[in-house]
């Protein structure tokens, strides 16, 4: 605006010299009007074409053809405006006051050349900037024109636009394409008058469609004070591949998200901006709510409400990555970026009720809080429900530094039996709750990652339960009574202990503890769990207690991949290659379960029993053998003699 002003002056001097001087002939003043813009502005002004003149006692008008204004030095273009003409109307009785109105202002063809360099250089900045600040004493009250081009180039943030414009009787109608920040942008649309611009209290209406990339956009409202965004109120439609792709347009980093489609209003009222009301689906999900910005900080501060009434498993999957699981693999490997997270602060809340997900995950209502500061993104409080319980805990991904440190403190409370595994038919009469925990850390920029490097506990147990006679003999290999079963009727049978307890290392996890405990079979079992690879290596050794002829007495071995488990019975050896040793029925004294199992049960429950013998087979298996003693009988609580 402060170069369209001393291209104003000039221009307006002009006409005033025109209207005192035409006797003397209008070109003769061609000279001294460029000579005086040049030494204000240091910039030179020429005029190539004549001055004329159409002359009214109300408004005299002048037309000045082919006009040339000078670039900065360092600027690419060499004008920095041209015109094929300049044409303007003068009202008389002001100047009498000193005062230059300018009721009509019109060009013709004008090419303007705006430019930013890395340096923040700007070349509508003058180089002869007065030091003292003074009301103008020109006004232009309106301002057309046709054919216009504009371009606008800014280094330092990667903007090159051009822009075709001309006006109406209502505004100015633009079309612009370029580059934005890597991106390409198309945008066509119908602004209010140029001038209205500079008016920081009157709002300047705005219509248009834009494309940037692949994020579409379009937008009907008003902003005020345009050239600082001091205020906004419109309605706003995005769509887009994903929410990530809004970080090269607004730099706050967003989640990558399946393709999306939001509607809302757009509001900014001083340093806040809010995103209000807005609803959209993101992949197969609903969601809406209203999200709020904050600029006046350090860096911006989002906060927001986001609910949904149905969310898709899947579109919450990619958000963490799982679109790209590793290599002949199944853990999610998409990166993170943790170096964008310093580009926004946050707390957003979201809550979803019904869950769409594969019929064999038995997900339900989550909720969370989203906080991030100063690069440290936390889930806290973080909950969803699962089999009918629900896992709850602290997630926290700590981006400080170029690997993401995660720290995961997940309780599961009252996971049901029969709903942990829906599809499985013979499983929906079974009654138990699971309890259990999870807690790990690990180091890494994709979950594939953390999971490889972590290091902790996970364990989970049932205390009493039922479950079906049939699915436990089919486990012991017993397929007499199974076929038995099988023909009379299934029926429930009692659960004793459930346990499942692992140590994790480096991302392998090795059995602590692994029991299954009925009145048909004890399961033990042992082996390992490798995160970095996704292979398992897990033994299970069913023990009848009916001793029927029909038992195959033979250990399952579950091997290979997490993608491609292979479960068979093998009486040869367990091959445990690169996995590890493997723990046969010993229960580790530090079990991850052992703090919770004492807050609910206690030790005179089935698993408190199992525990207690299975620890004292361990001590005295570990002592020095006294003389003359006696070997230890075994102990009943085990449901089997020992091999």
């Amino acid at each position: 605006m402060r170069a369209l002003k001393w291209i104003g002056i000039a221009v307006l001097t002009l006409i005033v010299l025109l209207a005192l001087f035409v006797s003397f002939g209008l070109n003769t003043l061609k000279g001294p009007v460029s000579r005086m813009v040049s030494d204000a502005t240091g910039r030179e002004l020429v005029i190539e074409g004549d001055i004329r003149t159409v002359w009214s006692w109300v408004h005299p008008r002048f037309r000045v053809e082919r006009v040339r204004f000078a670039n900065a030095e360092w600027a690419q273009e060499e004008h920095m405006f041209t015109a094929d003409a300049v044409e303007a109307s003068v009202s008389v009785l002001p100047l009498l006051r000193g005062k230059v109105v300018i009721p009509d202002l019109h060009l013709e063809k004008p090419v303007v050349a705006l430019e930013q360099d890395e340096e923040g250089r700007k070349n509508w900045v003058m180089e002869k900037e007065p030091e003292k600040k003074e009301e103008s004493r020109v006004h232009i009250e309106r301002l057309t024109l046709d054919q216009g081009r504009l371009r606008y180039d800014d280094a330092g943030r990667e903007i090159h636009l051009q822009s075709e414009l001309s006006t109406d009787e209502t505004g100015v109608v633009f079309a612009v394409n370029g580059n934005y920040q890597g991106n390409d942008l198309v945008a066509v649309g119908h602004s209010g008058h140029v001038l209205s611009i500079r008016d920081d209290a009157t709002p300047f209406p705005l219509k248009a469609q834009a494309e940037i990339g692949d994020t579409k956009a379009q937008v009907d409202g008003e902003i005020t004070g345009l050239v600082g965004l001091k205020g906004i109120n419109m309605q706003v439609e995005l769509a887009g591949k994903s929410l990530e792709e809004l970080y090269w347009i607004v730099n706050v980093a967003m989640p990558a998200t399946p393709a999306y489609r939001t509607s809302g209003r757009l509001v900014r009222e001083g340093d806040v901006i809010r995103y209000e009301n807005f609803t959209g689906k993101v992949g197969e999900s609903d969601i809406a709510g209203t999200l709020q910005v904050d600029l006046k900080g350090e860096r911006p501060v989002m906060t927001g409400d986001l609910h949904a009434k149905t969310l898709n498993l899947a579109d919450l999957g990619m958000v963490v990555g799982a679109d790209q699981p590793r290599e002949k693999g199944v853990l999610p490997d998409a990166p993170f970026s943790p170096e964008r997270w310093d580009s926004v602060d946050a707390d957003v809340t979201i809550k979803a009720g019904t869950i769409k997900r594969p019929e064999q995950l038995p997900i339900e209502n989550l909720s969370a809080r989203i906080q991030m500061k100063d690069r440290v993104l936390s889930l806290n409080p973080l909950q969803f429900g699962i089999a009918g319980g629900r896992l709850a805990g602290p997630i926290r991904l700590d981006g400080t530094k170029d690997t993401i440190r995660a720290d995961v403190r997940m309780r599961i409370e009252q996971l049901q039996l029969a709903k942990l595994f829906p599809t499985l038919k013979q499983n929906q009469g079974s009654t138990g709750e699971m309890t259990g925990l999870i807690e790990i850390v690990g180091h890494g920029n994709s979950v594939g990652q953390m999971l490889g490097s972590a290091n902790g506990k996970i364990g989970v147990f049932m205390d009493g339960g039922q479950i079906s006679r049939f699915m436990m003999e089919l486990v012991a290999l017993d397929l007499w009574d199974a076929a038995r079963v099988k023909l009379k009727g299934d029926e429930t049978i009692g659960i004793r202990c459930a346990i499942a307890d692992f140590g994790v290392k480096n991302g392998l996890m090795e059995t602590n503890a692994f029991v299954f405990d009925t009145s048909v079979v004890l399961v033990e079992g042992g082996g390992v769990i490798n995160l970095k690879n996704e292979e398992m290596n897990l033994k299970l050794d069913p023990k009848p207690k009916d001793s029927s002829i029909a038992s195959l007495n033979s250990p399952l071995y579950v091997r290979g991949t997490f993608g491609k488990p292979q479960v068979s019975p093998d009486v040869g050896k367990l091959a445990a290659k690169g996995l590890g040793a493997i723990v046969m029925g010993v229960i580790n004294p530090v079990l991850a379960v052992l703090p919770l199992f004492k807050k609910s049960e206690g030790q005179d429950s089935n698993c408190g029993q199992l525990i207690a013998a299975a620890t004292r087979k361990t001590e005295q298996a570990t002592k020095p053998p006294a003389q003359h003693a006696k070997p230890a009988a075994p102990s009943a609580a085990t449901g089997a003699t020992k091999r």
